[in-house]
């Protein structure tokens, strides 16, 4: 037995040893691989419930798609939009607010000076957000954008001469693919105007010229007959939410007269709308003899 009891005395003794030896890179070691779990589990767990609210949303409209949502009566999906968008700020907060509490834990096991590190870290940013205001305004403009809702992933907006579909919304930049496919990256701090074509409402403007030597008022009366005729039709009728208004003349000039219509629609609908309000205006007017200016016979001189 007591050569038994040496053995374990060694093998204890080479334990301490190495653990008193090693212990700064142990320790190191445990930070780093506890701030990835911790940071794993934290994305992992928000995720979940971003999907679980998503999931729950769609499930009390009985819908599978964020797009059927959309075109679904009295819903909006801005709910979804807005918890994936804080899902996907919220994992970079996550990230960098462990990567923080991680780096000082292991510069205190490295044995240093936190207190003048910390006084130290104070100068230093001062001077870097004096020389990197434009980082500082990006993040802080990020933040607000999120947080007051101005946009989220999924809405169709316009950010100065970019309109697109926002893909991300991250603190410092936001992602917009364009209807080409061009994926522009906009920093926050630039954004100072923003047009959200997702939120509240949207209005097709519906602008069609014809004759100015018919009878205005029954050109007015197809064209109202036109719009209702196709906004009762199953495929639109639940993209709108008004009725259909004509504005009256917006123009006149030589034997062309415009008309405005105007159709309130559900957000993102409203160019959907147009394009087959247009197509209807066109099928109508042609049933009753009414002429657009596109028919009309060219004027002497004019172009060929």
């Amino acid at each position: 037995m007591d050569g038994v009891d040496d053995v374990e005395q060694v093998v204890g003794n080479a334990f301490q040893s190495f653990l008193t030896t090693y212990q700064v890179p142990l320790a190191i070691a445990v930070i780093v691989i506890a701030a990835l779990l911790l940071n794993w589990i934290l994305r992992k767990l928000l995720m979940r419930t971003v999907t679980h609210v998503v999931r729950g949303v769609k499930k009390a409209q009985d819908v599978d798609t964020t797009s059927e949502m959309r075109a679904a009566p009295y819903v909006s999906a801005r709910a979804v939009q807005r918890t994936r968008t804080l899902g996907t700020v919220g994992r970079a907060v996550i990230t960098w607010t462990i990567v923080v509490i991680a780096l000082i834990l292991i510069l205190g096991q490295l044995g240093v000076n936190l207190g003048a590190l910390l006084t130290s870290a104070g100068i230093v940013a001062a001077g870097l957000a004096f020389g990197a205001q434009n980082v500082v305004k990006d993040l802080l403009n990020g933040i607000f954008m999120v947080f007051e809702d101005q946009l989220g992933v999924g809405d169709i907006v316009t950010i100065g001469a970019i309109t697109g579909t926002v893909e991300d919304v991250g603190i410092r930049v936001t992602q917009v693919r364009a209807i080409d496919g061009t994926l522009w990256f906009i920093r926050n701090g630039e954004v100072l105007t923003l047009g959200n074509a997702s939120q509240g409402w949207g209005q097709a403007v519906i602008d069609f010229t014809v004759d100015a030597r018919q009878d205005m008022s029954r050109v007015s009366d197809v064209a109202l007959d036109a719009a209702r005729t196709l906004l009762r039709s199953e495929k639109y009728a639940r993209k709108v939410t008004g009725s259909p208004e004509l504005l009256g003349l917006e123009s006149i000039f030589g034997d062309r007269a415009t008309l405005r219509l105007l159709v309130k629609t559900r957000p993102e609908a409203q160019w959907e709308v147009q394009r087959g309000v247009r197509a209807e205006l066109r099928r109508k007017f042609a049933e009753h003899d009414i002429t657009l200016a596109d028919e009309l016979p060219k004027q002497p001189g004019g172009p060929a």
